[in-house]
């Protein structure tokens, strides 16, 4: 039975995503609580966290308060996490390394002209997940970052993707490690779209 760590279950979208492992015969684990295992095959971080005064523009001028605390959440606190999982992941087989965000984080996609605490606090961690690919795609470690589009999309429905996204692997061409889809930085959404950092 594979190990998974989900770092929270609080959301509707978490307990759908929670309810999904389970059913398919995966045991799961929430970091806010004893995790009572050797190894963690699974790792999903549901960070994703925005501040209802989050609305000032540049012109406006930014708020420091607020993009502290959003920095926090978004990027301290899961990169804590993540440190203190790690060894539990490499003791595992899986290897597989899944975390949330949102294409309105997307330096390509967005065109919001305010929300800077969120989308500054997403490029901090963007950078992150590029760095953490870098040195654990070598020794097998596999990442999936997914949009699950709350308030677009059920969150059933995007519980479900999310879940198929993070158990399936993406493919090569004729079995050649040069054009191995797992090198490829995307953002996948909840409605099975591809998105650029």
């Amino acid at each position: 039975m594979m190990n998974v760590l989900i770092t929270r279950q609080e959301s509707i979208f978490e307990k759908y995503l929670a309810n999904a492992f389970i059913r398919e015969g995966y045991n799961v684990i929430t970091a806010d609580t004893d995790v009572s295992v050797d190894c963690i095959d699974l790792y999903i971080d549901v960070s994703d966290e925005r501040d209802e005064d989050d609305k000032f523009t540049v012109l406006e001028g930014m708020d420091e308060a607020i993009i502290k605390k959003v920095y926090e959440k978004n990027v301290l606190d899961p990169l804590k996490m993540f440190e203190k999982y790690l060894p539990f992941l490499d003791a595992g087989t899986g290897k597989r390394v899944c975390f949330l965000t949102s294409k309105e984080a997307s330096i390509n996609g967005t065109r919001d002209t305010n929300g800077y605490a969120y989308k500054l606090s997403k490029a901090a961690i963007h950078n992150f997940y590029q760095m953490a690919m870098n040195r654990l795609s070598p020794g097998g470690y596999t990442i999936r970052i997914y949009d699950p589009m709350h308030g677009e999309v059920d969150a059933e429905a995007s519980a479900e993707g999310a879940f198929n996204y993070f158990t399936r692997q993406r493919g090569s061409e004729n079995n050649d490690p040069r054009r191995n889809d797992e090198n490829r930085r995307v953002i996948r959404d909840a409605s099975g779209r591809e998105h650029a950092w």
